[in-house]
């Protein structure tokens, strides 16, 4: 009786302990990292009860694991932990890649078999034909050595032709060994030699189907925001198309999650910074420093601060109940009608919006027996699947439509929004640190654009023209966006030699320094032009440093930096010249880094 009871016991045992797998089903993806939330079902038992659920990614901060239970079910104690024994679960462009690299392999040593085999035979053919011609005591006749050369002839260049298939086969086995390995290493999931996994201990008020929610963070996950710019003439606004670019190595794959795009970044013990004494001492100065200023922001976009896009409006408003449906409504998908099969089977998430018309709205418009008609408007682009939301400390972007990513770490784009800004157009050029002009356009009120610093690829009148930065850091009342150069504007920047000198003044050396700028607009039409140049600044009491009256007058001078900026409008052909003339005093036993 005692056996039974102990066998009951065991069973009862074995029956509580099982193992399930997690569905990935949520992700909220962060600059660096990412939150993953599963879930999963388990039939408990009332009492006590052992579950492990698989399918999670090996790499999480354990740290941040939460797990919530349904029907009453309580979590007395969990354990993470890595497998490393688990049979990886591979897409199945890897199952092909890896079963033709399997089957070349084969093919490979049967090659190597057969070579070896038409080797011997060679071997025994030289080796026998030898014997037979040399190793007779009589001789052979004239017809039976005839024979043999024949015979010896023919199966040499059939062996022969055979190494040389081979040695062809060989080769080309090889190659398609080394092109499938290569793509395979570009395929292959990253980390998915393990898994992790779950044990969680549990007990059930009753016999109860709950349900698991598994929640962690990791760090092998992240995204990046990008833009394209497109601007196809200075007299129509500029296109700016929000981007962001997303990867993943958590070793699992994402299948049609719900997907979510954070700016937050979350991260350990992050404390607010505090002030330490500052104390000054003497330093040796050895040399004036050079001080080179880039007054504009050529390489650079300008941007306000921290958010990626505006938001983006969507009609959330919950329409109208939709009648009883009956042949007497019509039905209008895109200005499309459709019968009413098609118009029900409509994904939800799919439409951007609902409206409905009846006769008393409409007037005698349609049929008598036409009693109202729904149209609807379909979602057209990916940034009509995107909602913006502003919280306290970050900004987020829900896609409701299910989004796949690979866990090969390679980047996928996703387009987020798009944006038609209306810009004013300027050249720019400061010869002193680059010859080539540049097309700017500049954005005012740039903080509604709500953008990110990131990388923007800019195309100008259908030509991709390169990459420039948008800077979310600036703090400029404009956002200038950097469209590329144009050499039918052209600035020359040569030294005057006849107003450049170098004299002896008692102690003192002095020297002048004049540069002349010569601008000219080679384009049909008038353009404004922003030229810049720089004088040094002194600082030190023995140097002496003045702005002479030869230079152009500046429309602003920015003396702190020692910048000169010239605007002024170029009529088509127009050339301009500018001049900038300096002098420096030192004294004579010193040198300066002119």
């Amino acid at each position: 009786m005692m056996t039974l009871l102990a066998g009951a016991a065991t069973c009862s045992a074995a029956e509580a302990k099982q193992t399930v797998h997690s569905q990935l089903h949520e992700v909220t993806l962060f600059f660096h990292g990412a939150e993953l939330t599963h879930s999963a079902n388990a039939l408990l038992t009332k009492g006590e009860n052992e579950i492990l659920i698989d399918g999670l990614s090996p790499t999480i901060d354990r740290n941040s694991l939460k797990i919530k239970t349904t029907g009453g079910a309580v979590v007395s104690a969990y354990e993470f932990s890595v497998d490393y024994l688990t049979d990886p679960n591979t897409t199945p462009i890897v199952r092909q890649l890896t079963d033709s690299i399997n089957f070349y392999t084969k093919k490979l040593q049967q090659i190597k078999v057969d070579t070896e085999i038409n080797r011997q035979l060679i071997d025994l053919l030289k080796n026998g034909t030898t014997k037979n011609v040399s190793g007779s005591e009589s001789g052979m006749s004239f017809d039976e050595l005839v024979k043999t050369m024949d015979y010896y002839r023919t199966k040499s260049v059939e062996l022969e032709s055979v190494s040389v298939e081979n040695e062809e086969k060989k080769t080309t086995c090889e190659t398609e060994i080394k092109r499938l390995k290569a793509q395979l290493n570009s395929e292959t999931i990253k980390n998915n030699r393990t898994a992790g996994r779950l044990r969680i201990l549990l007990n059930a008020p009753i016999a109860v189907n709950s349900r698991f929610t598994i929640s962690y963070f990791t760090t092998s996950a992240g995204w990046t925001p990008c833009y394209d710019i497109l601007a196809e003439s200075t007299g129509r606004p500029i296109k700016i198309i929000s981007k962001a670019k997303l990867h993943q190595i958590t070793g699992i794959e994402w299948n049609k999650v719900k997907l979510t795009l954070s700016t937050a970044s979350p991260g350990n013990g992050h404390t607010a910074p505090s002030f330490d004494a500052w104390f000054l001492n003497f330093r040796n100065t050895f040399e004036y420093a050079k001080r080179i200023v880039s007054a504009s922001p050529l390489p650079m976009a300008r941007s306000n601060d921290a958010l990626m896009m505006a938001e983006v409006e969507m009609d959330r408003e919950i329409m109208p109940a939709e009648p009883n449906v009956s042949p007497l409504y019509r039905y209008i998908v895109n200005g499309a009608e459709v019968d009413r099969e098609t118009y029900n089977s409509i994904d939800p998430a799919l439409i951007a919006s609902r409206t409905f018309v009846d006769r008393k709205q409409a007037g005698n418009t349609w049929d008598e027996n036409v009693e109202g008609i729904w149209q609807v408007e379909l979602k057209n682009s990916m940034d009509d699947h995107v909602t913006t939301s502003e919280n306290i400390m970050n900004v987020t972007y829900a896609i409701d439509l299910p989004y796949s990513i690979p866990g090969n770490g390679k980047e996928q784009s996703l387009e987020l929004k798009t944006q038609e800004v209306v810009a004013s157009y300027r050249y720019y050029c400061a010869p002193k640190l680059d010859a080539e002009t540049y097309l700017l356009a500049e954005i005012a009120q740039p903080e509604r654009l709500n953008l990110l610093r990131g990388k923007a690829s800019v195309t100008c009148e259908g030509t991709y023209i390169g990459e420039t930065m948008i800077d979310a850091s600036s703090t400029l009342p404009t956002l200038a966006l950097t469209l590329g150069t144009d050499r039918r504007v052209s600035v020359k920047r040569e030294k005057v030699q006849d107003f450049s000198s170098r004299k002896l003044i008692g102690a003192d050396v002095e020297q002048i320094f004049t540069y002349r700028m010569t601008v000219r607009n080679g384009q049909n039409d008038p353009i404004r032009m922003t030229l810049k140049d720089q004088y040094p600044i002194s600082s030190q009491k023995d140097i002496k440093i003045e702005l002479l009256d030869r230079t152009t007058p500046p429309s602003f001078n920015a003396e702190d930096l020692g910048v000169l900026t010239w605007e002024e409008e170029l009529q088509p052909g127009e050339t301009k010249v500018y001049e900038i003339s300096y002098s420096v005093r030192y004294p004579r036993n010193r040198q300066l880094n002119l």
